[in-house]
This record gives structure tokens, sequence and C-alpha cells, in this order.
């Protein structure tokens, strides 16, 4: 059906007294929806607003580098020829429903957005130690990115150094929808659960009860983003 807009639902009743049934009609002023029907015109009901961000990710031509504040920064083109670090595309707490639902939800938020569905959590939990969720002919070959190719480690060993992964606050971390983490406010807590010690092993008794726990008094090791550590060692509840 054709879609005519208008600027007041005064309006469109003035002009569309012979439109034909099953046409559609928008009007600007309520932002409301209708479909012309026998006796006149019936409001669509429609579902809940999706706030547009200011903070998605922008669809610049990549480079292999660029300044940003001074400094000259690192992109990869091609993600064959990378990692690529990815947030959720929404918080969590401790709970997750243990690691297969959080590799689940890496799997299908990525195949939903047109990326290679083989992400993985960067998490440690009773099952597996960070440090080695990476393929191991991966581990010292490939840099580690965010989701535009901006270069965030060398490779997936130097995160795991013991100094806490440093990272540069100035390049962002995306969710798999494309959203700046640290700057949008859908994120109000910039930190992010690991369960590992700065090397990438289990903390056996951090990970919030396999990530299948959010009481008060369990703990989960987590790193503060705006601290500028990967892994850095804060331990909190899982509540969180």
């Amino acid at each position: 059906a054709a879609l005519r807009t208008f600027p007041t639902r005064e309006s469109m009743m003035q002009q569309t007294l012979r439109d034909e049934e099953g046409s559609l009609a928008f009007v600007k002023a309520t932002g409301s929806l209708f479909l012309k029907v026998s006796q006149g015109w019936k409001e669509i009901q429609l579902g809940n607003l999706i706030h547009l961000s200011s903070n998605i990710i922008p669809q610049d031509e990549p480079q292999f580098a660029y300044q940003a504040r001074g400094e000259t920064m690192q992109r990869v083109r091609s993600a064959s020829e990378r990692l690529t670090l990815v947030a959720l595309n929404q918080p969590h707490s401790g709970n997750m429903m243990g690691l297969d639902t959080v590799d689940r939800m890496c799997y299908e938020q990525a195949k939903a957005m047109g990326l290679p569905p083989n992400y993985r959590a960067f998490i440690s939990s009773n099952k597996q130690d960070l440090v080695h969720v990476v393929y191991p002919g991966f581990r010292e070959t490939l840099p580690v990115t965010n989701l535009r190719g901006d270069v965030m480690f060398r490779n997936w060993r130097s995160i795991f150094s013991g100094d806490g992964g440093p990272v540069s606050t100035r390049i962002p971390i995306y969710s798999f929808d494309g959203r700046d983490v640290l700057a949008d406010p859908f994120w109000p807590s910039k930190s992010i659960w690991h369960g590992s010690t700065s090397r990438g092993v289990r903390v056996v008794d951090k990970h919030c009860e396999t990530w299948q726990a959010d009481d008060f008094p369990v703990m989960g090791q987590s790193s503060s983003l705006t601290s500028g550590l990967l892994l850095g060692q804060q331990t909190r509840s899982c509540s969180n």
C-alpha cells in the first residue's frame, strides 16, 4: 500500500476522502500511523520507541594509519587479518546463565550483524582459562582490534603479559550493533567481567559461580574500562 505523509491529523482527514481502502497515512505531529478502511481511518498501534544513539560506530573508510589527538593509530582493513574484541549489545550482571550461553549470545549477535559467527566470550570459568580461548595458531600472528579495525593490542598474547592489558581509552570499544560502550549511557557501569588473573588464568572463586549467580555476596573478577586496563583486578559483587 502507498504511504502518504501529513503534518496533522486534520490535514489527513481533509485530503484523503477518496483514498482507497488499504492506504497508509503517517501523521508527523503525533508520529502516528493509520490504515484506511471502509468507514474511515484506523490507527495502527506501533511498538516501543528505539532511541537513536549518537555513539554509533563511524562508517568511514578504514586506513592503515591515522592521527588521533597527536597519536598515530593503526587500523587493519580485513577482518580475516585480525582478532576483533566486541561487546555484547547489552550490559549483564554476573548471572549470564553460564559460559555456553554467553558464547551463544556472541554467536547470535555477530551473525545478526553479518559478522563471522566465530566469536567467543572474553571470560574465564571453571571450564577454561581466558588466555586459551583463541586458537593457538592465531595467538601471536594477528593483532587485536575493535570492530572498526583500530589496533588495541599487537597480538592476543600481549594482553596477558601481567600488566593488566593496558589499552588506550581513545580507542572505542564497540558493541555488535555499533555503539561506543565508553560513551553510550546505555552502559552505566564501564566495567567488564573476566574472572581472570592478569595473565588470563581463571580465579577459582571469582567467576560468579560459573557466571550463573547475581547474589550480592558472590564475587567476580572484573576490570574498569575507564582505568585503561582490559584485565584490571577489581573484585565486585555479581549483582552489578
